[in-house]
């Protein structure tokens, strides 16, 4: 029986939108974001130039849309749920972690880190747009979910991009760079779970909730 392959980021969006991203996906990996030509991939996604500059206005656009649709499905669990007490805060950050560690372990977008180390250095364009779309995006969504936990007395006082930045470290430590080097395999759903919830526990108890 054939393996079947992981959902991907694109995978809920309209069939045009999704054609252009996938095939914009395919030429950054076949030539780098700088040889990547729009022409070249409006033809992988059989589309018109003049539609595809509709869609997104440039090629740095389609990249950052191809960013965002990853970005999105991470910050799911932050922008879904109404935190009505602590527990449903807790239940959110574990559920927040578990779904940013997923989505940062699929192929794709492992795939796509290492061709922004791979072109760092440069013009280094790909790198500006990943940690813009990305990286940042994340980390407001995060700031600002903890913010709320602050103002209803759920975790304690504290810079809420600090917190944020040491969830994440907490939350990843070496995977990242490791699974870019191709030295490991993603971690198991059970794994995943594991390290979500000993994040929100550790960040927890470094700024416990005032009484």
């Amino acid at each position: 029986m054939a393996k079947k392959s992981a959902p991907t980021p694109l995978d809920d969006l309209p069939p045009r939108r999704r054609a252009i991203l996938k095939a914009a996906f395919e030429v950054l990996m076949d030539h780098g974001y700088a040889r990547a030509s729009t022409l070249e991939i409006a033809t992988r996604a059989k589309v018109s130039k003049r539609e595809l500059y509709a869609e997104f206005g440039s090629k740095a656009g389609i990249l950052e849309a191809l960013i965002a649709s990853t970005a999105v499905r991470m910050q799911a669990p932050l922008a879904l749920t109404e935190v009505a007490d602590r527990r449903a805060f807790v239940a959110t950050m574990i559920r927040y972690g578990a779904t940013a560690l997923t989505e940062l372990c699929h192929p794709a977008v492992i795939a796509i880190n290492r061709l922004a180390a791979a072109e760092a250095g440069g013009t280094s364009e790909l790198g500006r747009i990943l940690e813009r779309g990305g990286r940042e995006s994340n980390r407001q969504a995060l700031g600002t979910f903890i913010e709320r936990g602050q103002q209803a007395a759920f975790v304690g006082a504290g810079d809420s991009g600090r917190m944020g930045g040491q969830f994440f470290s907490l939350l990843f430590g070496d995977i990242p760079m490791r699974l870019m080097l191709g030295v490991i395999e993603p971690p198991a759903a059970a794994e995943i779970k594991r390290r979500a919830e000993a994040a929100t526990d550790a960040l927890l108890k470094l700024y416990p909730a005032t009484a």
